[in-house]
């Protein structure tokens, strides 16, 4: 497993297989000291990598508050 540090924060990229669609979604979760906070979405892609590199840029986007409904306030 890969981990990102970005701004005070870790970003793990947790992209899972959905076997029913074979297409791997954009997991991950976000660790600030002993907090972590988990986040699921409906993105996906045809590969792991794919899915991976999305899972860190997303992870970017919410730490920097430029995603509608995820925050990592509450782990601050």
């Amino acid at each position: 497993m890969h981990f990102y540090e970005y701004r005070g924060f870790t970003i793990c990229p947790v992209p899972a297989l959905s076997l029913a669609d074979d297409v791997w979604t954009v997991n991950l979760s976000i660790r600030h000291g002993a907090r972590v906070k988990s986040f699921e979405t409906t993105y996906s892609f045809g590969t792991k990598g794919e899915a991976v590199f999305h899972c860190i840029n997303l992870g970017k986007k919410i730490i920097d508050g430029d995603v509608d409904g995820f925050t990592v306030d509450d782990i601050l």
